[in-house]
């Protein structure tokens, strides 16, 4: 639940812009102990399911930042997008790009959930 909830809090700092850092600077450091210290609370893990952890964390940085991004309406992605569909005679602006990319948003937090649901899950049975 950890990392589900970094992915989260990641996901809405993206939509406004703000940075929190990345894989170097927040995941590693952060994140990366927090979830290995909840998942080994009650029973010391084997190797491979710590690099699964690993992945897992870094994954969430990856999942937050790209779909988070693009909700904010002056993001970098936001303005190619928008310039490129008017280029190619599409009437579109800003706002529209980013209004539907809330669904995009809400949909991969929604499915990083039941990836982190079904891997803590896996966890507790020992897979």
């Amino acid at each position: 639940m950890v990392i589900w909830l970094y992915i989260l809090i990641r996901t809405i700092a993206s939509a406004f812009s703000i940075r929190l850092g990345g894989h170097v600077q927040f995941v590693r450091p952060l994140i990366l102990p927090m979830a290995e210290g909840a998942a080994q609370k009650n029973v010391k893990l084997p190797p491979e399911k710590i690099e699964k952890i690993k992945g897992l964390a870094g994954a969430s940085e990856n999942y937050g930042n790209f779909f988070g991004q693009n909700i904010f309406p002056v993001a970098s992605g936001v303005l190619l997008i928008t310039g490129t569909l008017k280029e190619q005679g599409f009437d579109i602006t800003n706002t529209d790009v980013a209004k539907y990319s809330i669904f995009a948003g809400v949909a991969m937090v929604l499915i990083a959930l039941v990836q982190c649901w079904l891997f803590e899950k896996s966890l507790r049975k020992g897979e």
